[in-house]
């Protein structure tokens, strides 16, 4: 068997609620019947797994939903994981933010605002609610706060005839537009071939950051089961909760294990390298392109990916020192 422990995990995506207020299209957090009755993250338990994190060597943790901000404790997540070193990602739908934003303040790294459109009738289609005016008035708030922010843009081949404007958003009020394809997962239709060349025109566009090997990931159909690259469990781990690992990946888990305060002895033990060692070879991980699992591969694949890989990550910095100005 594979050793995995060698590899230290530097990304941690940790759900702090199943609950969403949107309903968009793309996404099954708010119609799954398996998750609705999972109570919201516990801030004792939150705590001690991010202290085994942290000791694990975990660098940059995603506090996700659902929409997180429906969690009461998350002023308090925040600040404890800001205080033991993390970089601290923050995000949210928007929809809440306006109302939060003081008790919020400076707790995050960066906060990522889901933005799909600049029309409030395409809003309403994608995300299930009327929410852009909403959405609008907290990155206002958030801008005026001097909050880190970054636009994230989920590209379907729906939505993708919203992208001019998009990018005209992020570029007049200087802030930075992440823009990525549609994971496949939950029934999505991966974004056409015709589609991720749109993508790929605006990659030298300032103020924007996107991944040319995950473009290339998608139009070449995503993992392969027989050659898997699934990077879950080795740089990434995915926390619910509940307290749980789900295993291999949540969107796509077979059992999920109770940590119950012992993250860092699961993490060193025989156990977990059991437990991810089959991720990416099971026959649902077939064409998986949901890239928090496999970024970290872009590079370990070289030459294939190497130099898309080392032109994005230039491309980040410049965009990164660009909307410090």
């Amino acid at each position: 068997m594979t050793n995995l422990l060698n590899k230290k995990p530097f990304f941690c995506n940790y759900w702090v609620t199943y609950r969403c207020n949107s309903k968009c299209r793309f996404c099954n957090f708010w119609q799954d019947s398996k998750l609705k009755n999972i109570p919201d993250a516990n801030i004792e338990q939150v705590k001690k797994n991010l202290d085994d994190l942290k000791k694990i060597g975990v660098k940059f943790i995603d506090f996700t939903g659902g929409e997180p901000l429906l969690n009461k404790d998350l002023p308090e997540i925040l600040s404890y994981a800001k205080s033991l070193g993390f970089f601290v990602k923050l995000s949210t739908n928007g929809f809440l933010y306006s109302n939060k934003a003081n008790e919020l303040k400076g707790l995050s790294s960066r906060i990522y605002f889901s933005f799909d459109t600049t029309s409030k009738n395409d809003y309403k289609e994608i995300r299930g609610i009327d929410g852009l005016n909403r959405l609008m008035e907290s990155i206002k708030i958030a801008q005026e706060n001097k909050e880190n922010i970054c636009l994230i843009y989920t590209a379907t081949n729906e939505n993708i005839k919203n992208i001019s404007n998009i990018v005209d958003f992020a570029q007049k009020n200087k802030i930075l537009l992440y823009i990525h394809p549609c994971f496949s997962y939950f029934n999505n239709e991966s974004l056409n071939k015709k589609n991720i060349h749109i993508l790929k025109k605006y990659f030298w566009k300032p103020y924007i950051r996107l991944s040319l090997p995950q473009l290339d990931f998608h139009k070449k159909g995503g993992n392969n089961p027989l050659k898997p690259t699934c990077r879950v469990g080795v740089s990434t781990i995915d926390i619910g909760p509940d307290s749980t690992l789900t295993v291999p990946c949540f969107h796509h888990y077979l059992k999920r294990k109770k940590i119950e305060g012992n993250l860092f002895s699961i993490y060193n033990s025989k156990e977990w390298n059991e437990l991810y060692f089959d991720a990416g070879k099971y026959d649902f991980c077939k064409n998986c392109t949901i890239d928090c699992y496999f970024g970290m591969s872009y590079w370990d694949r070289m030459p294939k990916y190497f130099i898309k890989q080392n032109l994005t990550y230039l491309k980040n910095l410049i965009e990164n020192n660009r909307s410090k100005k």
